[in-house]
């Protein structure tokens, strides 16, 4: 993947957008489709050329970048925080897992095995994910911190609802590790926050004519 500084914008976004995800779902019970469609079909685009194909263009970005932009500008209200903290915390543990090689060969394997099982169903396909909310909890949910996801508990306690909350964390959790292979670091969002506002404000001028 090429280091720059819009690959890794996008990595970001990435990030930001499996996390309102999960804020949608854990207190709606439902999240918009083309963005969760997004985020979930991330995971199987292991060897895309370039980060843009990852998400299938940039185009399925838009909600992630929009939010990215908000809190790199600190325009962000009280939810928005809890969607930061739930983003760096997918970005430590990221650079836990690319440490794990074992566990990460494991999580490619099985989304290779995934991929096949689900071979002509869509992205949000019920079984599909239930496999990836499993490959969740029996990989990343071992390593430390954990994700404390608040919500409504009445969402929450639904099982497809959990399901759902644990495979757009993966997705996330996909995002994060692109993050780092594209060079990212806490340094550079410390030092270069004015210039990946920059980056978020010109992919949303030229990248998102429509949403």
């Amino acid at each position: 993947m090429a280091h720059t500084i819009e690959d890794q914008t996008l990595a970001l976004a990435g990030i930001v957008q499996a996390c309102l995800i999960v804020r949608e779902l854990a207190y709606q019970g439902q999240a918009p489709e083309h963005a969760f469609q997004a985020s979930v079909a991330s995971i199987f685009r292991m060897d895309a050329p370039d980060v843009s194909s990852v998400y299938d263009g940039v185009l399925r970005l838009g909600d992630g970048l929009r939010h990215l932009r908000k809190q790199l500008a600190g325009q962000a209200g009280t939810q928005d925080a809890e969607i930061m903290r739930h983003s760096l915390t997918l970005l430590h543990l990221a650079q836990q897992l690319m440490q794990e090689k074992a566990m990460m060969q494991n999580i490619a394997n099985e989304i290779k095995l995934i991929e096949q099982r689900e071979q002509g169903h869509g992205w949000l396909e019920p079984s599909r994910i239930e496999d990836l909310a499993k490959l969740y909890q029996q990989t990343i949910s071992t390593l430390s911190p954990k994700v404390m996801v608040k919500g409504n508990p009445n969402q929450l306690n639904q099982p497809w609802v959990a399901q759902r909350i644990r495979s757009a964390l993966l997705a996330g959790i996909r995002s994060a590790v692109l993050w780092h292979q594209c060079g990212g670091s806490k340094w550079s969002l410390l030092f270069r926050r004015k210039r990946f506002i920059e980056v978020t404000d010109h992919l949303l001028r030229n990248g998102l004519r429509v949403v």
